[in-house]
């Protein structure tokens, strides 16, 4: 008996366990076949992904074929097309009337560009440059009393058309209508608000006449453009032009313009523990044709932080009578920051003062303030300033002029 109470259970458990490993089959099977199943979705994604791979392979290599948009007629020369956009709502106040332009901002223009360049080797290459001008109502013509909102005198005209060679370690050799050597050399700045903002700020109302105080409006005969000038070198001519390489951050210019005009020009550009430091000066003799020569310099520091001191002066000696020189210089702070991701912000105060301009002991002052905003992914500026000419003339009292505006450029 007692062997049989002992035997008991092991009897009893024999059929469970039979029915334990009968159902460890059934799962194997069912995982079996979903491992299969698994399997077989993982070939049908894999060859998704290759006929993918194959089709988007099949399309580059067919662009790749069909080749730039634009190519240049002639073998290894390459070829780009660029240019710029840039209109503005401008406003003008003489002190006897305002008024409300559409108009090209000319301190950039509107314009087109078409360069080519070609290499021989690592230190040869050549290239050439076509830019051309196009201004619709420009701000150096606009005036208070135009009969109409679009200057007769709008035309294409010539900015740059030359040719170029250059050497790794000789330099570079212009040849044609282009920059001289001292032109943008009293315009150097890190600001940021180039495009409606700097040295060159007389071509906002350069036509614009300063009127007589206390007449009803009568004009002093002298433009914002007779008044400031900032003297900035023979500016663009045809010309042989001279540039030697960059060393330690510093460049060498010169060039020979038609009529035995000449000038030369140092520049200087480097980064210091992230401090920008931008410096230039020129000389220029433009006393066989226009008699009378100059001198110019500019600098720009810009801080790590975005606040950049920009500065510029400028002498004209003219010969032609015995008058004392012409001055110029300007100065503007600026700080530029990122406000949103669609770009950088920049804005900027500036001042400046032209003494005997023309040598007719004249004297005016200007100041304004300036904002940019830009919209990377568009290529696009939005910019807006507000400014004012004052002059001193001798003998009269004039009306100051106050200017200002908003506009985008869109370079392409």
């Amino acid at each position: 008996m007692g062997a049989a109470i002992v035997g008991a259970p092991l009897i009893l458990a024999a059929p469970a366990a039979a029915d334990d490993i009968s159902d460890l089959k059934t799962e194997n099977t069912a995982l079996k076949n979903q491992i299969e199943s698994l399997a077989r979705d993982l070939q049908k994604l894999r060859d998704a992904v290759h006929q993918n791979e194959q089709a988007v392979a099949a399309v580059k290599a067919e662009s790749e074929s069909a080749g730039p948009v634009v190519t240049s007629g002639q073998a290894n020369t390459s070829l780009s097309i660029s240019g710029q956009v840039n209109r503005m709502v401008f406003y003008a106040d003489d002190g006897d009337q305002a008024r409300w332009f559409q108009a090209d901002n000319d301190m950039s223009s509107t314009r087109l560009r078409f360069a080519g360049k070609t290499k021989m080797d690592d230190d040869w290459s050549a290239g050439m440059l076509i830019e051309a001008q196009f201004e619709s109502n420009s701000t150096t013509d606009v005036t208070i009393d135009q009969n109409t909102a679009v200057i007769a005198s709008n035309s294409f005209t010539q900015r740059k058309l030359e040719v170029w060679f250059n050497n790794a370690k000789l330099g570079k050799l212009y040849l044609g209508q282009g920059s001289t050597a001292s032109d943008g050399t009293v315009e150097t700045d890190l600001s940021g608000t180039g495009v409606i903002s700097g040295a060159g700020f007389a071509v906002l109302g350069e036509s614009l006449a300063f009127r007589l105080s206390g007449t009803g409006g009568t004009s002093s005969g002298v433009t914002v453009g007779n008044l400031f000038d900032t003297q900035d070198g023979l500016s663009r001519d045809d010309r042989v032009r001279y540039d030697s390489p960059t060393l330690a951050g510093v460049k060498l210019s010169t060039s020979w313009v038609d009529g035995d005009e000449w000038d030369v020009a140092a520049r200087y550009g480097r980064q210091f523990d992230g401090y920008e430091v931008a410096l230039a000066m020129s000389y220029w003799d433009a006393s066989p044709t226009a008699q009378k020569t100059g001198m110019g310099l500019s600098g720009s520091l810009k801080a790590p932080f975005g606040t950049s001191l920009s500065a510029s002066y400028s002498l004209e000696d003219l010969e032609a009578a015995a008058r004392d020189d012409e001055q110029f210089w300007y100065v503007k702070l600026g700080h530029d920051f990122e406000l949103t991701e669609i770009g950088g912000t920049a804005v900027s105060i500036d001042y400046a003062e032209t003494e005997n301009a023309s040598g007719n002991n004249r004297e005016g002052t200007f100041y304004s303030v300036g904002a940019v905003q830009n919209i990377d992914r568009l290529g696009t500026e939005f910019y807006a300033t507000v400014g004012m000419y004052e002059a001193d003339i001798p003998a009269v009292q004039t009306e100051d002029i106050t200017i200002g505006g908003v506009g985008a450029r869109v370079k392409f």
